[in-house]
């Protein structure tokens, strides 16, 4: 199973749900429809494509991932969640609070 660091140092399993949960979000912000098929298709895509990259049991970043949903957006037509994605997810979180 991939791996990721989080911008704590902490390493934890790959979560596919995590990707669709905030591509999800981000097409509500940008106030597009998308389906929970097209959500699967999405994170389905990022983590081929990282398992691509690091290996099956590889560790990756939460910024390698965010390019990832940034490209797999975009490649399938979705260049304004793409936007409000790539936005939120640069957002500085508080020290002490969880990604």
């Amino acid at each position: 199973m991939l791996k990721v660091v989080k911008r704590d140092g902490r390493i934890v399993d790959f979560d596919p749900d995590r990707i669709k949960t905030s591509v999800a979000n981000s097409a509500r912000d940008s106030e597009i429809q998308i389906t929970e098929k097209e959500l699967k298709l999405i994170a389905g895509s990022v983590e081929k494509t990282i398992s691509k990259v690091r290996g099956e049991t590889g560790i990756t970043s939460t910024y390698e991932i965010r390019g990832a949903v940034v490209r797999a957006l975009k490649d399938m037509g979705y260049r304004n969640i793409a936007k409000d994605f790539y936005n939120h997810s640069k957002v500085v979180r508080e020290p002490g609070k969880k990604d």
